[in-house]
């Protein structure tokens, strides 16, 4: 896509699927618009499948740049898909480790922000265990390293500051998810100095009513449930690639009691909590598809929030 193209799609409200508008530019200096979303890694999919990377990487940064979102954590990004990314979208600013032991390989959850509006005043990446300064480092029966991500940024605007912290937490071993998050809570202390608004965002593979979901609620709030407006969007973030013509919303989904809309809406494991003081204006789930096709840009759908420090 060119850059006109991108400029137009940032400039002007657009309507996707699941009926929920994206608004453009034209926002108070004081809301802020922050998302999540696991981009799935490139090499998951066969170059002969429909869901290759090269087949819907534009896709992909299309639904990006179409969400306007002012910072984003991302999960599953390759070196490769970095640089697509960067290629892509040159108005974002991004840090971000691969979680390998040489530091130049396997998947990152980078945070993105825009350059034009926030200045970064310090970064760091660390693993989810015993040993998270050691690149590489795993605990807790993990599958795989995992990172965490974090990025103090201020808004050039209004001088306000917040932490933006993104992760992506083990998908087999429930105590290695469990206690990556009670590890990224802990260190949130030193780099979020007291105070400091936080937005912690990721692929938590983790279903609200099971243990590392309470871990985080006990100390964040879930922006799903302190949205000023109702919610909008599928229920399920979780895919698997599965086309569904008809999805169950989140509003049909809150009618049901917690184990149920848990358990038979499909997964819903990618989270956007704030800190105390945090407001959110709004929270949706975008199931967009691919532009003519029965198909989506990715495994999981992104989750975005407006939010006022």
């Amino acid at each position: 896509m060119c850059s006109c193209v991108a400029a137009a799609l940032l400039s002007v409200a657009a309507t996707g699927r699941d009926g929920i508008e994206h608004p453009g530019t034209s926002k108070p200096d004081a809301s802020l618009r922050v998302g999540t979303y696991n981009i799935r890694y490139s090499a998951g999919d066969k170059e002969d499948s429909p869901n290759a990377w090269n087949k819907r990487k534009s896709d992909m940064v299309d639904l990006i740049v179409k969400m306007n979102l002012d910072a984003f954590g991302l999960q599953e990004v390759c070196p490769n898909q970095t640089k697509y990314l960067v290629e892509r979208m040159p108005h974002y600013a991004f840090v971000g480790e691969y979680r390998n032991a040489d530091r130049k390989s396997g998947e990152a959850s980078p945070v993105f922000w825009r350059k034009d509006i926030f200045v970064d005043e310090g970064h760091g990446t660390f693993w989810l265990s015993e040993t998270p300064e050691i690149p590489g480092s795993k605990s807790w029966a993990s599958a795989c390293p995992r990172v965490c991500t974090w990025v103090r940024l201020r808004d050039k605007r209004n001088g306000k500051a917040f932490c933006f912290v993104n992760t992506h937490t083990d998908h087999m071993s429930m105590r290695a998810c469990a206690e990556g998050l009670r590890l990224i809570l802990s260190r949130m202390k030193d780099f979020a100095p007291s105070g400091m608004p936080v937005v912690l965002t990721g692929d938590h593979n983790t279903r609200e009513t099971w243990e590392p979901a309470k871990i985080v609620a006990a100390e964040l709030r879930n922006s799903l449930y302190i949205s000023e407006t109702p919610p909008a969007g599928p229920w399920r973030t979780f895919s698997g690639w599965t086309w569904k013509e008809h999805e169950a919303g989140i509003a049909e989904a809150l009618e049901k009691p917690v184990e149920i809309r848990d358990t038979s809406f499909g997964h819903r494991i990618d989270y956007i909590y704030v800190s105390d003081g945090v407001k959110v204006k709004s929270h949706a789930t975008l199931g967009d598809s691919r532009p003519g096709e029965q198909l989506y840009p990715s495994d999981h759908f992104p989750v975005m929030a407006v939010i006022e420090l």
